[in-house]
């Protein structure tokens, strides 16, 4: 691993983030913990998660991707059958941008 950050930006509700990740290699789940706890300069948390939709469903996130192919967000999910998945494991790299996507459960 190179000493250089690895930083990703963060698209939610129209709102840019840049984050350095510390640990590329770390599961996702990891990831989004420390992003939805991340708290600005401002002492405030940097993204605002509702943990309910409009519907009162319960929220998920989960991080997403633009295929540039068709241009559609697509969700990478945290684990694939019991395999933690990794940045590395969707070809996310140094200084791409991954979308918080919400994802409503059934209660």
């Amino acid at each position: 691993m190179e000493d250089k950050d690895f930083l990703l930006d963060i698209v939610y509700k129209n709102k840019t983030v840049r984050f350095k990740v510390v640990n590329p290699e770390a599961p996702l789940e990891t990831l989004m913990t420390n992003v939805r706890h991340a708290i600005g300069n401002d002492g405030k948390l940097i993204f605002d998660f509702p943990s309910v939709d409009p519907t009162g469903a319960p929220l998920d996130y989960f991080f997403g991707k633009e295929d540039p192919e068709v241009h559609e967000i697509r969700v990478l999910r945290p684990r694939i059958g019991r395999t933690d998945q990794t940045l590395a494991d969707y070809q996310v790299e140094n200084g791409d941008t991954v979308y918080l996507v919400p994802d409503p459960f059934p209660g």
